[in-house]
């Protein structure tokens, strides 16, 4: 069986700076999974068998054995297909017209059937909820505009932990392309960012307004988000220091790059019109800031850039606005 059960405790879906919810780490994991599928027939169409078996394998990976009864609960049928669909995918052996469309209506319909297995998930967690049915329809109601202010905010809370975790995923496949060597989703590797003669500094930008905010001191790793500023320690790494990566795995590279479309897609789709009953005057500037730092970090991919430099915009454009947007709360 090519199906991967070994890593399930291995597979890290982090969310890293933001407190865990098991529902949006299973989100979180589906939109990964789903960008894994979509990269096996794109490989295909251009003829290359061994990247689209690639990511067929790393779709599988995140297809453990608990997110297997996770789905199977609410979907036995697509627990099923998907095992036998991973298998057959981790099968593939030509790139032929027929196989190729063959994969793409497969992994289509997976997709599909993914995406709307999340959406059942966001609804069994509806605040209030007595029962799935009155769940789902609140969900949906709250999808469509209704009144539901408590299931609004939990939506948009779990959706943005959603694209935390997915976030990271693109940190973990860059990271792997270049062979960094280092936790790209550890804010305190940012340190490797600097000369080499001592604990670097640098200062960040307010998020709202674009003025100079501060400088850090680089020795503790913080964040002081109420004042729109972020302070971060970063330990010396010396000689430690290397920005002359070089893209060693294109596999992971496109995983990246699938994965940063994604967190787009999800911002676009849930996130980037929605509002917080209790949040600040300044969402609308976050959000801004946040978009801003999206589409920043997937021009950055595309255009191959430096590890450090992708890292820096994860953790002071992405982060810090999608804290602040979404009243997210810091792991203690």
């Amino acid at each position: 069986m090519l199906l991967n059960t070994d890593n399930f405790y291995n597979v890290k879906i982090y969310g890293h700076q933001f407190t865990p919810n098991e529902t949006a780490n299973f989100v979180g994991i589906i939109g990964q999974m789903q960008a894994e599928l979509e990269l096996v027939p794109s490989n295909l169409v251009n003829n290359n068998v061994t990247l689209a078996q690639n990511h067929a394998n790393k779709a599988a990976s995140l297809l453990t054995p608990r997110i297997l009864v996770e789905i199977a609960e609410d979907n036995p049928r697509l627990a099923g297909d998907l095992r036998s669909a991973m298998i057959q995918l981790q099968s593939i052996s030509s790139s032929s017209e027929s196989q190729v469309k063959s994969v793409s209506q497969l992994v289509s319909d997976l997709n599909k059937r993914l995406g709307e297995d999340a959406n059942v998930r966001m609804a069994q967690v509806q605040p209030t909820s007595s029962n799935f049915l009155e769940g789902v329809t609140k969900y949906l109601g709250n999808i469509f505009g209704g009144s539901d202010t408590e299931g609004k905010d939990q939506n948009t809370k779990l959706e943005a932990l959603a694209l935390a975790n997915v976030i990271d995923g693109v940190l973990i496949n860059y990271g792997n392309a270049h062979r960094v060597g280092f936790d790209m989703t550890n804010m305190s590797n940012m340190g490797m960012i600097g000369n080499n003669s001592g604990p670097s500094s640098m200062i960040l930008n307010n998020p709202v307004t674009g003025n100079n905010s501060g400088t850090s001191n680089m020795n503790t790793q913080s964040m002081n988000t109420s004042s729109n500023t972020i302070t971060m320690t970063m330990p010396d790494h010396g000689s430690e220091i290397n920005t002359g990566y070089s893209l060693v795995n294109v596999s992971d590279y496109q995983s990246a790059q699938a994965l940063a479309t994604k967190a787009s897609e999800i911002f676009n789709t849930s996130l980037k019109h929605a509002t917080m009953s209790n949040n600040n005057s300044n969402v609308t500037a976050f959000v801004t800031s946040l978009e801003n730092g999206l589409t920043q970090l997937n021009d950055s991919i595309g255009k191959k850039a430096s590890p450090l430099d992708v890292m820096m915009i994860v953790h002071t454009q992405i982060h810090p606005n999608l804290l602040e947007a979404f009243n997210l709360q810091l792991r203690k």
